[in-house]
């Protein structure tokens, strides 16, 4: 028993003086003994790590020191560290205490225009169906029909298939927050469908051969037909019409969806 309580004193003693020889570096007045993702994104101290929760400076003696930053990538929370001298802590502490103190205004004024931290709730809130031009994280152009968005991920109807694209995966969209009511349009769109759905039954008339009945006189019946039909199909497919012109005609807005082309935008 007094041996087991000799022990854990000596190994309380131990780790009482590895603590007591750690030293946490303050990088500046203008940020804390951790650094968050507010002050990174403000300061841009370690702006190339992606998902920085927050970061802490160790002295770890001999002019070397350890970064530990805790990162949230794909909603898993992961620590790395990264290995420095001091001239390279010199540098980034001469880079935050040339700018100025971050305070509530310049926090909010920051955040203003980074729609990729709130890319998900922007998603989720889009009228749909819609129309949308997206731009993949490799670059690839994609336009189709928005019609679902489950989980995160986007269903497009394109004009030969359905794709699925995560948002995690997209740097920009271009859409419609709202779609315009354009009501008065409406009896031109549906008289200009049925004129369009009349004058292609014409057209078509005109390229068929002339039907007679087994008297010899023509089915000028069957042209009559034909062109109630087309009228009729344009007037079916007037409603459509009218959505997709309202569609066009409400404005359009493009947002960025991944910081890293955020950064190409607007950091130089």
């Amino acid at each position: 028993m007094v041996k087991n309580f000799i022990k854990l004193i000596i190994t309380f003693l131990t780790w009482s003086v590895l603590f007591s020889q750690i030293d946490v570096i303050i990088l500046s007045n203008n940020v804390g003994t951790e650094i968050d993702e507010h002050e990174n994104r403000f300061y841009r101290i370690f702006p190339k790590e992606r998902g920085l929760k927050n970061a802490q400076i160790v002295s770890l003696g001999q002019d070397q020191y350890r970064i530990t930053i805790v990162k949230i990538l794909k909603g898993k929370e992961t620590k790395v560290s990264r290995y420095v001298t001091g001239k390279e802590i010199n540098k980034l502490r001469t880079h935050v205490d040339e700018q100025p103190v971050l305070t509530n205004e310049a926090l909010t004024l920051m955040y203003e225009g980074m729609d990729f931290i709130r890319a998900e709730k922007i998603i989720n809130e889009l009228p749909i169906p819609q129309y949308v031009m997206l731009e993949h994280s490799d670059g690839v152009q994609v336009n189709g029909t928005l019609f679902n968005v489950d989980k995160n991920v986007l269903h497009i109807q394109m004009v030969d298939k359905i794709t699925r694209i995560k948002l995690e995966n997209l740097n920009r969209l271009s859409y419609r927050p709202f779609i315009n009511n354009y009501e008065e349009l409406r009896p031109y769109v549906i008289f200009g469908t049925a004129i369009f759905g009349y004058a292609l039954a014409r057209i078509y008339n005109d390229q068929r051969p002339t039907t007679y009945n087994e008297y010899g006189i023509p089915r000028n019946d069957l042209k009559t037909y034909r062109e109630i039909f087309g009228t009729i199909i344009g007037l079916i497919f007037s409603s459509e019409v009218f959505d997709a012109i309202s569609t066009l005609l409400s404005p359009k807005e493009t947002i960025i969806l991944s910081e890293a082309e955020y950064e190409r935008e607007y950091i130089k």
